[in-house]
């Protein structure tokens, strides 16, 4: 990309911050641009692995359904909709993502609704107001955990942090990606030692780390 284009196509402010780190050199700056898109796109794909992990292993802690049954904030036979399992604040996200498949013609089952939740809402079970549903019932999605729940929380919560400024194209150069990396690592090894494994060997995280502009 020349100058010019760096302008139309990244913006000048957005693109200072690989120039800074780059002493001001154009070329090298570009380069760093998209070694920076790649690893984001490198991470993406192992949060992706990691939020289902996730999601899937605090589900099942929970009674079944039958599969193809709705759900509704109004009957809650499923905890996602139960007052006595979820805040108000968690059930307002369930009852929006209920809305949002119904208005795209879709019946809201538990599998559906599960996969419209964002991470935001299951690192949220994690907080102190949880702390009851924790000892009763989260505790166990992971089991290779210490089984306190701000180890959980404090991991979940950094690894929010870190998605969200990859969603939002941000630079993340800058950060200590193989701490980052060895924490998604972590809160997936606390679920399943196998699914960890998994994920690590599909990663192309640390090939990109060795090979950082």
């Amino acid at each position: 990309m020349r100058p010019e284009q760096v302008a139309l196509w990244v913006g000048e402010q957005r693109f200072q911050r690989y120039l800074n780190a780059r002493g001001g050199q154009h070329e090298r700056a570009v380069g760093l641009y998209i070694w920076n898109a790649r690893i984001s796109a490198a991470f993406l794909e192992v949060l992706c692995h990691l939020e289902v992990l996730l999601r899937n292993a605090i589900d099942r802690q929970f009674s079944p359904t039958p599969p193809a049954a709705s759900l509704s904030i109004l009957e809650p036979q499923v905890w996602l909709c139960d007052p006595s399992i979820l805040t108000s604040e968690s059930r307002e996200k369930v009852n929006e993502a209920i809305a949002r498949l119904q208005s795209e013609g879709k019946h809201p089952t538990r599998g559906r609704v599960i996969t419209s939740l964002s991470f935001g809402f299951w690192q949220a079970l994690f907080s102190a107001v949880y702390e009851d549903l924790w000892r009763s019932t989260l505790f166990k999605a992971f089991p290779n955990g210490s089984g306190a729940r701000r180890e959980i929380a404090s991991l979940a919560g950094s690894i929010l942090h870190f998605r969200n400024r990859i969603a939002h194209h941000e630079a993340i150069f800058f950060s200590d990606l193989k701490a980052r990396h060895g924490q998604i690592l972590r809160l997936a090894r606390a679920i399943d030692g196998d699914a960890a494994r998994y994920i690590e060997e599909v990663s192309s995280v640390e090939a990109l780390l060795s090979g950082r502009p």
